[in-house]
C-alpha cells in the first residue's frame, strides 16, 4: 500500500492529502537479524534436546533404563561375563598345571649350545659376579679406616657367606676329586665345599675377625663365576696368560682343565696405581700372588640343593688413598670367552680406599 503524506493548512479545516514523493525512501526490513534470531532459536532447541538425551541416556524415567539397560539387561550381561571370565580363568589355570606336570624341575629344557646363551657365539656364555655388593645396582667397594663402614660392608660379605657358602651338616654332599668328579655323583648330590675350606682358621686375612681385610685396610673380594647348568670346563690348550704365568710354553691339550683367576687394572692409569694382590682358592688357601684356580671336578652344576658355588678370594694390598681405581677379574679355560661388552669371562668393580680424619674418630668413639 503505497504511502501517503497528509498536510493540514493554518487556519482552516480542510485536509489535503498529498502524493507520495518519489524521493521518499521506504524502510526496508531488518533481514538478517531476523535470521540471527531463527539460529539462536533453532541452537537452544538443540541443546535441549541434548541435554535431554543425555539425561535419558543415563537413566530413562519413562523406560525404566540406565545407560541404555533395563535391570534384567544388566543383570543378564553381568551373569554372561561372570561365567566366561570364569570359564576362561579356569582354562589358563588348566594349562599351567599341565604345562607344570611336563617340566622337569631339575633339568632345563634348554641349555648350553641349545639355548640362547650361543646366539651369538660358539661357545657357552659363562659370566661372573663378585661381593661384597652392599647395593644390587652399584659395583663400587669403598675401603675406609671408619669403624661404622667397615662394619656395614663386612656385615654384607658375611650375610652371603652365611647363606650362600657354608653346607648345612645334613647337606646331601660327598667329597669330590680328580677320580670322583662331580660328573659322577648321584642326581640331587653336591660336592663337599664351604667357605671354611679355603679361609680355615680366625687369623686367615679374609676371615670374619679381621673383617675380610676391611679392618687393616686390605679388603678381601669374592670372585665366583655365575651357576650355569651343565657346563663343564673343555680341553685344549692353556690359555697363553696362564702359561706365561706358569712358565709353560706349549699349545697340546690339557686333560684337566681347570679354571683360573686373573685380577688387574681395567685402564693403564689403574695399572700404574694398582699394588699387590693375593689369591686364595682351593689350590693354594695360603695364597698366591699370580692367580687362582677353581678345580674342573667341581663341575658340571647340575641343580642339587646343596651345591656350594666354588670362589676365589682376591686380597688387595696397599691400595692408594683418595683414588677410584677399576679393577677387571677374567676366568681363564680353553671354552672361556672374553667378550667386555657383554662382559662374557670377565667382572669388573671398582676400589676407593679414603680415610676419616681422626678428630672424627674420636667423636665417634
Amino acid at each position: 500500500m503505497d504511502e501517503k503524506v497528509v498536510r493540514y493548512k493554518k487556519n482552516s479545516n480542510d485536509i489535503h492529502v498529498l502524493p507520495p514523493s518519489p524521493y521518499t525512501e521506504v524502510p526496508k526490513p531488518n533481514v538478517r537479524r531476523e535470521k540471527l534470531s531463527v539460529e539462536n532459536e533453532e541452537t537452544i532447541q538443540t541443546k535441549k534436546k541434548l541435554e535431554k538425551t543425555k539425561k535419558n541416556f543415563l537413566f530413562d524415567p519413562r523406560r525404566k533404563t540406565f545407560l541404555g539397560r533395563s535391570s534384567l539387561n544388566w543383570a543378564r550381561l553381568a551373569a554372561f561375563y561372570t561365567v566366561f571370565y570364569f570359564c576362561l580363568g579356569m582354562f589358563f589355570v588348566i594349562l599351567l598345571y599341565v604345562f607344570a606336570l611336563i617340566l622337569d624341575r631339575e633339568v632345563p629344557t634348554y641349555y648350553n649350545k641349545d639355548s640362547t646363551m650361543a646366539v651369538r657365539t660358539t661357545a657357552t656364555v659363562v659370566g661372573m659376579g663378585f661381593r661384597p655388593q652392599p647395593m644390587v645396582d652399584d659395583s663400587l667397594i669403598r675401603v675406609s679406616n671408619d669403624l661404622y663402614e667397615q662394619k656395614r660392608i663386612a656385615s654384607s660379605l658375611r650375610l652371603y657367606r652365611d647363606v650362600y657358602l657354608i653346607q648345612k651338616t645334613d647337606a646331601k654332599a660327598e667329597p669330590c676329586t680328580e677320580l670322583d668328579p662331580a660328573s659322577e655323583l648321584v642326581p640331587g648330590t653336591a660336592c663337599s665345599f664351604s667357605w671354611f675350606d679355603i679361609v680355615s682358621t680366625q687369623d686367615h686375612p679374609c676371615s670374619d675377625n679381621n673383617m675380610y681385610g676391611f679392618k687393616h685396610e686390605e679388603p678381601c673380594v669374592l670372585v665366583k663365576l655365575n651357576k650355569v647348568y651343565g657346563w663343564t670346563p673343555t680341553k685344549g690348550p692353556l690359555p697363553i696368560h696362564i702359561q706365561g704365568l706358569r712358565n709353560i710354553h706349549n699349545n697340546k691339550s690339557i686333560a684337566k682343565p681347570d679354571v683360573y683367576i686373573t685380577c688387574d687394572g681395567t685402564n693403564p692409569s689403574d695399572r700404574d696405581a694398582q699394588t699387590e694382590m693375593v689369591y686364595y682358592s682351593l689350590e693354594k688357601p695360603s695364597g698366591s700372588s699370580k692367580y687362582g684356580v677353581i678345580p674342573n671336578y667341581y663341575f658340571p652344576y647340575r641343580n642339587a640343593r646343596d651345591h656350594v658355588q666354588p670362589f676365589v678370594l682376591v686380597q688387595f694390598k696397599n691400595l692408594p688413598l683418595h683414588r677410584l681405581i677399576s679393577i677387571t677379574c677374567r676366568a681363564w679355560s680353553p671354552g672361556i670367552e672374553h667378550e667386555t661388552r657383554g662382559m662374557r669371562g670377565m667382572v669388573a668393580f671398582q676400589l676407593y680406599r679414603s680415610q676419616v680424619a681422626e678428630k672424627l674418630i674420636k667423636d665417634d668413639n
